[in-house]
C-alpha cells in the first residue's frame, strides 16, 4: 500500500500523486474515526483515586507548552498545540506522524 507524501507540498507532481492516493480511498471517506487529544498521562494508586475530590489537582507527565498527541484508534497520528477559538478549545496540528513512525 502506498502512503501519502506530506513533504514537498508545492511540488505539482507530488500533489497529483497524493490527490490520486486520497481518491483511491474514497469508499472510506465517510467512515467515522474517533480522535483523542492526549494532554498527558499519569499513574495513581487506587487509594489516591479514591481520595480525589473537587478541586484536586492531578499532575501529568508533560509540562505546559509541550504539546499534545492526537490519536486515532489509540495510534498517535499527529502532534499539536492547544489553541482557543472563540469560546472553544481546539488543536493546531504541528506535525503529522507517518505510518512507519506510529508508536
Amino acid at each position: 500500500m502506498a502512503s501519502l507524501v506530506l513533504t514537498g507540498k508545492d511540488d505539482p507532481e507530488l500533489r497529483k500523486r497524493n490527490d490520486a492516493e486520497i481518491e483511491s480511498w474514497r469508499y472510506f471517506h465517510d467512515l467515522p474515526v474517533a480522535l483523542t487529544v492526549e494532554l498527558g498521562r499519569t499513574k495513581l494508586t487506587a487509594r489516591s483515586i479514591l481520595e480525589l475530590e473537587e478541586n484536586s489537582i492531578i499532575q501529568l507527565s508533560r509540562s505546559t507548552g509541550e504539546g499534545v498527541d492526537i490519536l486515532a484508534s489509540d495510534k498517535r497520528i499527529a502532534r499539536g498545540e492547544i489553541i482557543m477559538m472563540e469560546d472553544r478549545a481546539g488543536v493546531r496540528i504541528n506535525e503529522v506522524i507517518m505510518p512507519e513512525q506510529y508508536a
